[in-house]
């Protein structure tokens, strides 16, 4: 192999070497921002879905005080236990189907006196089995209670709370006050910044440890109240959030259609509740994919480059040297004038000065050996 074909190959070579490290380091190094982007990214919406939800609470809780603190309802509570329960119990009645009227989200409500028994009721009661907390629970000042989360008849949500009624500072009774939970399904299913895969779990501890799912799905639309992730499936981040763990899942995770995902989990402590932010890994490495491809093609283009650019470069400064080294040969074969012509001022440039001055000094002593041998010994 000639000094050209090395030199030729030496260049392509350290130049497909260089642009593979440089691309290798480019390639990793925007990956993992992109990975982190979408983890903070995730982060930042389960905790705004959580702020969310905190404030349909707190909705939630001024509804409810709206009602229980009426002083009318309380006047009527204290007269139902009194013992004009016929009148009392219908006035107390009227109060609380006005309330119904005047407050849309309010679904239903019943009045109890403190030992328990019903006194009025108006529109829903999703569990009219359920008794409500005896007033021993109430003596301490309690605030409102949640109490369970059931599907309503007109096939949304209601949840249910449990709320002391006093009258001048007097426990007089209970209200078990039924609430839409529209605003909290609005919450969960908007997927702004979800892309196409993302969605939004919310789900309650059952008995047994396992996940009831409480809203619909972007993938099962009808997984509310139904949908049940077991307690053994300790890759799904709804069973760990339904634990109160509130963590980053970054791999590893499966969600209910065992497909991979990217998972951030809140827990909603005064309801108990389990609540995920995910979307699926393939989803979200696609531009990672998109990246490594356009790579790929920008490294077969420069590798191309390479290859033409390290061909020219390589026989441009072997060219010299070539040319050097065809000169010695001619000379070998008798060409005893022929010289080398320097082209630079660098080394090789020296190189070819030196060649001819030792061609010159050979070619001058070759010829007085040569005198000498035609004159004869002295």
């Amino acid at each position: 192999m000639d000094i050209r074909t090395k030199l030729v190959f030496a260049l392509v070579a350290v130049s497909l070497g260089s642009m593979f490290a440089l691309g290798s380091f480019s390639y990793l190094e925007a990956r993992d921002l992109l990975r982190d982007n979408a983890v903070r990214q995730l982060q930042a919406l389960a905790e705004s879905k959580k702020q969310d939800l905190e404030k349909v609470s707190v909705g939630w809780r001024d509804r409810v005080a709206l009602i229980t603190t009426r002083r009318d309802l309380g006047a009527n509570m204290a007269a139902a236990r009194e013992g004009d329960a016929p009148d009392a119990e219908r006035r107390a009645e009227r109060i609380l189907q006005d309330a119904v009227a005047a407050v849309p989200s309010l679904r239903g409500i019943s009045v109890f006196t403190p030992e328990g028994r019903k006194v009025a009721t108006t529109g829903i009661d999703p569990d009219p089995d359920r008794r409500v907390q005896p007033a021993s629970f109430w003596m301490a000042d309690s605030p409102l209670v949640y109490e369970n989360v059931d599907r309503d008849p007109d096939g949304g949500l209601v949840v249910t709370f449990v709320a002391p009624v006093r009258l001048d500072g007097t426990l007089v009774g209970a209200a078990k006050v039924v609430l839409s939970a529209r605003e909290l399904l609005a919450v969960a299913e908007n997927y702004t910044g979800l892309g196409d895969t993302g969605e939004v779990l919310l789900a309650r501890r059952t008995e047994e440890g396992d996940a009831l799912i409480l809203n619909p799905l972007r993938h099962d639309p009808d997984a509310m109240l139904v949908r049940v992730i077991a307690a053994e499936a300790n890759a799904d981040p709804t069973v760990a959030a339904v634990k109160g763990l509130e963590a980053m899942w970054r791999r590893g995770a499966m969600d209910y259609r065992g497909v991979a995902v990217l998972a951030a989990s809140r827990h909603l402590r005064e309801f108990d509740w389990g609540l995920v932010v995910k979307v699926d890994v393939a989803e979200e490495l696609r531009p990672v994919m998109e990246l490594r491809s356009t790579m790929w093609r920008l490294a077969l283009s420069l590798s191309a480059f390479a290859i033409v650019a390290g061909t020219v470069l390589g026989l441009y400064f072997a060219r010299p040297i070539q040319e050097l080294a065809e000169v010695a040969s001619r000379i070998r074969e008798g060409e005893l004038d022929l010289r080398a012509k320097p082209r630079s001022e660098d080394e090789i440039g020296l190189l070819a000065e030196t060649f001819n001055r030792m061609a010159a000094a050979l070619v001058e002593a070759n010829r007085e050996l040569e005198r000498k041998m035609r004159s004869g010994p002295p």
